[in-house]
């Protein structure tokens, strides 16, 4: 620890609190009814607030007093700190109890201070901390009285930050909804129609339904049978299904077993379901490769094949720019680009995802059959149209995506900014020193005083009478 300022003393945690272990009871003695002692078992009963009272025990293993700090120890939260409540805790939380002449709050900040140095400890496939982490780390002690200020100087810059942070995070759902009203402007007609009337000789009415005598002047092919538009669309355009747009099927739908080593290591490229999600449009990349033997079953899908997935996460899309194959979680379409530009077909699919959704059965494995997505009509917008809305919606997301980073880029700034206000504050440079305040030597003495008067099981933490 680099030097301390004048009256600051290095110590270890085990020096100035108690640190609870949890254990956990039998599954037969938690429930969420209410019965019993309240138990927490790790941060997903955290919101960041508060303690969500959500599981009890009839049988308390390990039970903790109120004022203790609980700290997730194992599993993928580990490290994850947040303020405790007398409840019982499970083998996944420790509750560090920090002495009572210590101000709570600068206890909480030392540990938030110093866990990525207890994380980097983590041993194990299923990283995990012990007692001897946490005990063993060392913080610097300021006097009482300047911990108290470093606390309420903490608490008024974090509120700050935390502020900032709070507005940074709604970005990405305003920027989802920017995108939304985009995609419905731009399948209504109404993004191009200023571009429309712009064009020598052309004009873009938006045709109420059930005005016949508009329809009729301006020749509006009906609707076919037994379709009722969801909404109204410019007389230049139809509303067509996929299939009249181009070809459409599934990916490798006729081969089973999947796992057959015959299908897979060979010269064609095989586009994995998770890779079409993470595409962020077109793409090029792919884990797998398939064999001649896989090929002479299934399809190399084309350039330019809109690629649409029906299983997991529904509609996803993504354009490929690589000849490739993929599974019968995916649909590809090839679009007759005389009709239909492949960028159009896919913007829409975008649009129908929610509409989509909601034909996938009530199972743990949402799907969708190709029927559905053959049934869905598009909104066709003439070929030179088309080109304009592609070209306003990339210009317009590509913008979208750039203010999603740029935000993204300065919430992790306040991440690094947080930090680097605790180390400023446990390096004494956060509030001025005043050398009227009693050491910590001083307040140290008294801990070990109190500490030492303290029965035994008391400094080591106890089970229940119940365990």
């Amino acid at each position: 620890m680099s030097e301390l300022p004048v009256g600051w003393l290095p110590i270890s945690l085990g020096e100035v609190g108690t640190l609870y272990c949890g254990q956990s009871p039998s599954a037969a003695d938690v429930n969420s009814g209410g019965m019993g002692t309240p138990y927490v078992t790790g941060p997903e009963q955290w919101d960041g607030q508060h303690i969500h009272r959500s599981k009890w025990t009839t049988n308390p293993r390990r039970t903790v007093p109120d004022g203790c700090i609980f700290v997730t120890v194992k599993g993928a939260g580990v490290g994850t700190l947040f303020p405790g409540i007398a409840c019982a805790i499970g083998r996944d939380v420790y509750a560090y109890q920090p002495s009572k002449k210590l101000d709570p709050g600068f206890v909480l900040n030392a540990l938030t201070k110093n866990i990525q140095n207890v994380i980097a400890q983590a041993r194990g496939t299923i990283p995990g901390l012990s007692k001897e982490h946490i005990l063993g780390e060392i913080v610097g002690l300021p006097p009482l009285a300047e911990q108290q200020r470093i606390v309420a100087k903490l608490d008024a810059l974090t509120a700050r930050t935390a502020h900032a942070r709070a507005e940074l995070d709604r970005v990405p759902v305003l920027a989802e909804r920017q995108r939304q009203a985009l995609l419905i402007k731009a399948f209504s007609g109404e993004l191009t129609a200023e571009w429309i009337a712009s064009q020598p000789g052309q004009q873009h009415p938006v045709v109420p339904r059930g005005d016949q005598e508009l329809r009729a002047k301006y020749r509006m092919n009906e609707p076919s049978e037994g379709f009722d538009a969801p909404y109204d669309i410019p007389s230049t355009w139809r509303w067509l299904r996929l299939p009249e747009l181009g070809d459409m099927d599934r990916g490798k739908s006729r081969h089973r077993p999947r796992d057959d080593e015959r299908l897979f290591g060979g010269p064609f490229p095989f586009v994995q379901t998770g890779e079409v999600r993470a595409a962020d449009r077109y793409l090029d990349s792919y884990s797998k490769t398939y064999s001649a033997f896989g090929l002479e079953q299934s399809r190399l899908w084309p350039i330019r094949t809109v690629c649409i997935t029906i299983s997991a996460n529904i509609a996803e899309t993504a354009i490929l720019r690589i000849e490739a194959c993929f599974p019968d979680s995916v649909v590809g379409f090839t679009a007759d680009e005389t009709r239909c530009l492949p960028e159009f077909v896919e913007y829409f699919v975008r649009t129908a995802k929610a509409d989509l959704e909601q034909f996938a059965p009530a199972t743990a494995q949402k799907n969708i059959n190709l029927d559905v997505l053959a049934s869905v009509r598009v909104p066709v917008a003439p070929l030179a149209e088309q080109g304009e809305i592609i070209r306003r919606l990339d210009h317009a997301f590509t913008e979208i995506d750039r203010l999603v980073a740029e935000a993204a880029a300065a919430r992790r700034l306040l991440d690094r900014l947080d930090q680097q206000i605790l180390a400023k504050a446990f390096r004494g440079e956060l509030v001025p020193q005043d050398p009227a305040d009693e050491p910590a030597s001083v307040l140290l003495e008294r801990i070990r005083a109190e500490r030492g008067a303290a029965p035994e099981t008391a400094r080591r933490g106890r089970r229940s009478k119940a365990a």
